[in-house]
């Protein structure tokens, strides 16, 4: 990276997705694909021109993806690893299909209720000076709106507006996801470079289903538990149903810059 490549010599690239949708949004852009699993993670490797793209889905949460990731990355060498999906946005300012590059991330698993967060902030290493700029150029370059700021790892989906709102003010952060903070935590362990990018899914003074219920306990979402989620708010589910293609396209959008920037 800095001082030595910049982000266009990235040869091999790590794309880490939580949920169904990133994932194949992602998959979706590459060429050459071979897609299997190893435990219960999700795994693709495929091409974008000559650059090496692996696609791994973590799951909602991230759970025991940091043992697993950990393994991963002593096995295989990486230019690079971009942690790429959907967020909750915390900042009025930020509205639906806005994309999010942090400049760090906090961890408020624990500490939610609290006013500081129970672990120090993952920021960034002069080495991953390059790829945030060409992330940020590139993203810029489309019609999306971006920004650069903090974002926080929580435990669960934050569904009420006064808690995201609260959780923005208290921490000056821009948005809220379930997995960042570990896989920036070991990538920094391993000496990878990395970067996060997030799509606004859900703006910061709106209500959400309580998706909560209706997550598996692997991280993935139980049909069903869904439709029952969404039936119990109604004028939420709505606004979401709403929002879903403009948020995919922007999705799209960002996966795009990622896998080419």
């Amino acid at each position: 990276m800095t001082g030595h490549k910049d982000s266009n010599n990235l040869a091999r690239l790590c794309l880490v997705t939580a949920v169904d949708v990133e994932f194949k949004t992602a998959t979706g852009l590459l060429t050459e694909k071979n897609i299997s699993a190893e435990s219960k993670f999700k795994i693709c490797h495929g091409m974008v021109g000559a650059r090496a793209i692996t696609v791994l889905q973590c799951g909602i949460g991230a759970r025991s993806f940091a043992e697993w990731l950990t393994q991963h990355l002593a096995e295989n060498r990486y230019d690079a690893l971009v942690v790429a999906g959907l967020a909750g946005a915390l900042d009025p300012r930020l509205k639906i299909g806005d994309a999010v590059v942090y400049d760090c991330c906090l961890d408020a698993r624990e500490a939610i209720e609290e006013s500081a967060p129970q672990h120090s902030p993952i920021q960034h290493s002069h080495k991953q000076a390059d790829l945030v700029r060409a992330l940020l150029d590139a993203l810029r370059g489309t019609e999306l709106n971006s920004f650069y700021g903090s974002g926080i790892t929580v435990s669960h989906v934050v569904i009420n507006a006064q808690d995201k709102l609260w959780l923005g003010q208290q921490h000056q952060a821009l948005a809220v996801d379930m997995e960042s903070f570990d896989v920036l935590q070991v990538a920094a362990k391993c000496d990878v470079p990395a970067v996060v990018v997030r799509v606004i899914s859900d703006e910061a003074e709106h209500d959400l289903p309580d998706f909560n219920s209706a997550t598996d306990t692997d991280g993935t979402i139980n049909p069903r538990q869904m439709a029952t989620a969404m039936l119990q708010r109604p004028v939420a589910s709505a606004r979401f149903l709403r929002n879903l293609n403009p948020v995919l396209a922007a999705l799209r959008k960002v996966m795009e810059v990622v896998v080419r920037v």
